[in-house]
């Protein structure tokens, strides 16, 4: 089943990734993400 995030997460997780500027590998094993789902709302910005 698909884990279903809310906007406010999405802002938080972006903002994490531009303000550490870490890679999104990183960000999205902190946040406990899939990297694609990252990846993806990134592209989506």
């Amino acid at each position: 089943m698909r884990r279903a995030f809310s906007d406010e997460f999405k802002r938080e997780a972006l903002k994490l990734l531009k303000q550490l500027g870490a890679k999104v590998t990183r960000i999205a094993k902190y946040l406990g993400i899939e990297q694609s789902v990252l990846r993806r709302w990134v592209s989506q910005e």
